[in-house]
């Protein structure tokens, strides 16, 4: 285990127990187990087959750490709930309800000040052009990290657009076996967005070609986050 997880072991678990709380009862429901006994065992899931694998991305320094430490807590409680018989659209709602519940959780300032951005272009341009290059300057030091790349001008049909070149939380799916796991993952990003009121669109991701693609269009109607947008069949992933 790297020496960053390992010194920010405590700080997740309690970031998970954060988490998973949200859907404690329909843990309880489908493992006929108290909550603690659940969580414990999914954490133990989470440090010895996750925590102990982790890449090394540039810490809290880098944006992206975040994403693949809390992703694979969602993805340890699929390998849980595995064990009980849950398909991978069972385990793939408990997870969307998880996310959904934590957006929810955002205070209402915040969620306006976030869905405002998403609805200026220019500011968006400004801001994610900044991130591509601090995400170049720290895969640098840190392979494997996420790289992105802001489209100037957007893709056409849209208002703003930028690729994801390199996801950490595809390559660890291939590399260790979750690959069931990166659909409904990656479909997280639509209650996000959703949630914000922004119409994200993609039609490609890391995982089954070479980058994603998030696009938005103003004015448009955020996409249906469930059933999964993978499985709506409108060519969005």
């Amino acid at each position: 285990m790297h020496e960053y997880y390992q010194k920010s072991s405590g700080k997740l678990k309690k970031t998970m127990r954060g988490f998973l709380s949200l859907v404690r009862l329909e843990l309880e429901r489908i493992t006929k187990q108290p909550y603690e006994t659940a969580f414990e065992e999914i954490w133990r899931i989470y440090e010895h087959d996750m925590l102990g694998r982790f890449p090394y991305i540039g810490g809290d320094k880098a944006s992206g750490t975040k994403n693949l430490t809390q992703a694979y807590m969602l993805v340890a409680m699929g390998e849980y709930l595995k064990r009980f018989g849950c398909s991978p659209e069972e385990i793939g709602r408990l997870m969307t309800l998880a996310y959904e519940r934590r957006m929810q959780k955002t205070p209402p300032i915040a969620k306006a000040l976030m869905g405002k951005l998403f609805r200026n272009p220019g500011l968006l341009n400004k801001m994610f052009r900044k991130k591509d290059a601090q995400n170049a300057a720290n895969a640098k030091v840190n392979p494997g990290s996420f790289e992105t790349k802001t489209q100037v001008p957007p893709e056409p049909g849209f208002d703003f657009s930028y690729h994801n070149l390199v996801c950490p939380l595809s390559n660890f799916a291939k590399q260790y076996g979750y690959e069931a796991y990166m659909p409904y993952l990656c479909n997280l990003d639509y209650v996000m967005f959703g949630m914000l009121g922004a119409p994200l669109f993609r039609s490609r991701t890391c995982f089954e070609d070479d980058f994603c693609d998030f696009k938005l269009k103003l004015g448009a109607k955020p996409l249906s986050y469930w059933p999964p947008v993978f499985s709506q069949e409108n060519g969005c992933k």
